[in-house]
Parts: C-alpha cells; sequence; structure tokens
C-alpha cells in the first residue's frame, strides 16, 4: 500500500479525537495532515484548501460537535468538488447531510480502539485508484514558456512550503538540471540562450525551477530519463556545450544513491515533471525556438499517482536495458555527457566531430 496522504477534518471541540486518529493514521504508514501543517502567518483558508488539494484521502471526523460546526461539511463539499476520496469517520454516530451517502467508518469512543482494525479491512488503494479509474482532474495549464518555469517553480515551493518533499522524476531533452544554478548577471546566460535572448524574469524563473527541483531531488532523489543528443539550441554548441555542463555539475555533486539515469532517444518521446505524487506537469506543443508552448499541471492525488506508478515501470524497465555494468547509472552518464561536451569542444574550436554513442 502506498503512504498515502490523509487530511483529517474536525471540529476544534474534538481536537483529541483528531490526535488520536493522526496517531493511528501514522501506525498505518499513511501520512496525516490537518490544520496543525499550517505555517503561523499563512492565510488559513487558502492554506487548509490547498491541504486539501493535496490529499489522496479526505477523512472528516463526524461527531456531535462536528454536526453542528458548518465548515466541516464545507471542507467536505471542497474536497467532494475536487473529487478527492471522502473516507468519514463516525464517532459514536452515524453521519447526516451531505456525507449521508457516503460509506462511513463506525468507530467507538473514546479511545477510538477499534479504528486501527477497521482501517485494515479497507482496501485503500482502491479507495485512492478505484477500478476503473475515475475521470476527473485538477487542472492548470501554461500556455508560454515563461508562465511554465513560473509555475514549476511555484507548484514545487508549494510542496516545500507543505512541510514535504518528493522525489523527481523526468523524462525529456536534458532535465531541469541542465539549468544554471547562477546568478542571473552571470555571462552563462546569454551563452546559454544563444541566438534566441530572454528575458532577466524569464532567467530568474528558470533559476527558481532548477534550485526548486533540486531540493526535492537531494532530500528525496531523482529518477531522470534524458537525451544528451537532442538539439535544443539550433546552431549554437556554445549553448548546446553549457547545458551540458550544468548538467553534468549536478551529477557530479550528488550521490548514486540519489539518483538514476537513463540516457536515451526515447527520451524526446514526451516531456514530463513529477514530484513525488504531488503535481504532474507535462509539455505538450514544442515550439522549435521558444521552447514548450503548452505545460498541463495536474494536482489531482490520485490521477498524479498513477502517473507515478506508470514512470516507475518505464523507468524501471529502461534501467534494466540500459545496463549500466560495473558502474552506477549516474557514472554511465556522466561519460556519455563528458564525452558530448568533448565533441563540443571540437566543434566550436572548427575540428571534426567525433560521433559519441550511448
Amino acid at each position: 500500500m502506498d503512504s498515502f496522504r490523509v487530511f483529517v477534518s474536525y471540529s476544534h471541540e474534538d481536537r483529541e479525537l483528531a490526535e488520536l486518529v493522526t496517531e493511528i493514521l501514522k501506525k498505518k504508514g499513511l501520512i496525516p495532515i490537518w490544520d496543525k501543517n499550517i505555517r503561523p502567518g499563512t492565510a488559513f483558508t487558502g492554506a487548509i484548501k490547498g491541504l486539501i488539494a493535496h490529499a489522496h484521502i479526505f477523512m472528516p471526523l463526524i461527531t456531535e460537535n462536528s454536526r453542528q460546526r458548518p465548515w466541516v461539511h464545507q471542507e467536505t463539499g471542497y474536497a467532494m468538488a475536487l473529487n478527492i476520496p471522502v473516507l468519514p469517520v463516525a464517532v459514536g454516530n452515524l453521519p447526516g447531510e451531505m456525507i449521508a451517502e457516503l460509506q462511513a467508518i463506525n468507530v467507538l469512543e473514546p479511545d477510538l480502539s477499534d479504528l486501527e482494525g477497521k482501517l485494515s479491512a479497507i482496501n485503500l488503494n482502491h479507495v485512492v485508484i478505484p477500478p476503473p479509474a475515475r475521470p476527473g482532474s485538477i487542472v492548470e495549464v501554461a500556455d508560454w514558456p515563461e508562465k511554465r518555469v513560473e509555475m514549476m517553480a511555484q507548484y514545487a515551493n508549494r510542496v516545500i512550503e507543505l512541510g514535504y518533499c518528493g522525489r523527481v522524476r523526468q523524462r525529456g531533452g536534458l532535465s531541469s538540471f541542465s539549468i544554471p544554478d547562477k546568478e542571473i548577471d552571470d555571462p552563462i546566460w546569454s551563452i546559454r540562450d544563444g541566438a534566441n535572448r530572454r528575458s532577466d524574469y524569464y532567467h530568474y524563473c528558470l533559476r527558481q525551477e532548477r534550485l526548486s527541483l533540486e531540493r526535492h531531488a537531494r532530500h528525496c532523489g531523482c529518477d531522470l530519463l534524458i537525451d544528451p543528443t537532442v538539439e535544443t539550441t539550433g546552431k549554437f554548441p556554445e549553448a548546446r556545450k553549457v547545458r551540458l555542463e550544468s548538467l553534468l555539475e549536478f551529477l557530479e555533486s550528488i550521490p548514486d544513491d540519489q539518483v538514476r539515469v537513463v540516457c536515451s532517444l526515447r527520451a524526446r518521446d514526451a516531456n514530463i515533471t513529477l514530484v513525488g505524487d504531488w503535481f504532474i506537469a507535462e509539455s505538450r506543443l514544442r515550439h522549435p525556438v521558444e521552447g514548450w508552448r503548452q505545460t498541463i499541471f495536474n494536482w489531482h492525488s490520485p490521477t498524479v499517482l498513477q502517473w507515478v506508478h506508470q514512470f516507475d515501470q518505464l523507468f524501471d524497465s529502461m534501467l534494466r536495458e540500459y545496463s549500466p555494468g560495473p558502474n552506477s547509472s549516474r557514472q554511465k552518464a556522466i561519460k556519455i555527457l563528458q564525452r558530448a561536451i568533448e565533441s563540443l569542444d571540437k566543434e566550436i574550436c572548427g575540428k571534426p566531430d567525433v560521433n559519441s554513442r550511448y
């Protein structure tokens, strides 16, 4: 069973009950999230909505107290509107009103001693990803490259602000780790642009994307399906070189057990970024010069989890075929990048190019 995030909704008169429930959820390997996750000074209503939107399961505690409090029902309605699975826990009484049609877990007061056993009897995988999967999803679309990189950093940072990090999974050309981590006034940015000069704001957002995803990767690791031969800079080998060098620096700085890399032409068939099972960004409609013109961000947790499983199945299969030999996949990727950079050096110096093969 996956470590699902469970948002616990409760009346503040039932604080002690909520604490008991969160401890039981932890024992079951689940991740309870509730208003204790909200940092001081944060807008409360917006923070609650953000936590609910990132939950795999919404669990309202239904008691005599909560039935008299409208916000528990409001939060339940919000979760249902977002298509988040609702699993009520009825303490000493049956649920009513909006959640009457939902099957509740009935538990005994005062210690909820039977909750753990009743949770064990429920297949939570089918609750979160029911067969067949529900079609609804929560999405936001970025129609321009500037908006895409801005949203990528915002989404990644939002997860960090909630107190979590997630494994970074990327499929595409050179990954976000080919973005420089240098300040935007560094000359590397103009070299990276080639003839297509971009704004300082675009550079700033790109750097924020790199830094935020790197923070996730260093905490939880990353899986990269990349294609170092992909052409993203036209006829400017200097621009390709600095991208490869940035990626090389990242791979050299991270331990073997934190990263897995597969270099393959198949990487270019899609452009996908997953941060844990918090959100997915899928880019489409690539412009030959300006980059991706449309990126779909989806943070519907059950849907994102399905993407995670699909990515892992493909990646694990390709990693077995990749056969890094005695070295790690990271070490093999480093050698591939080094050869590609050496080849570009010769091209820049006007010498014959040397073909580099995986």
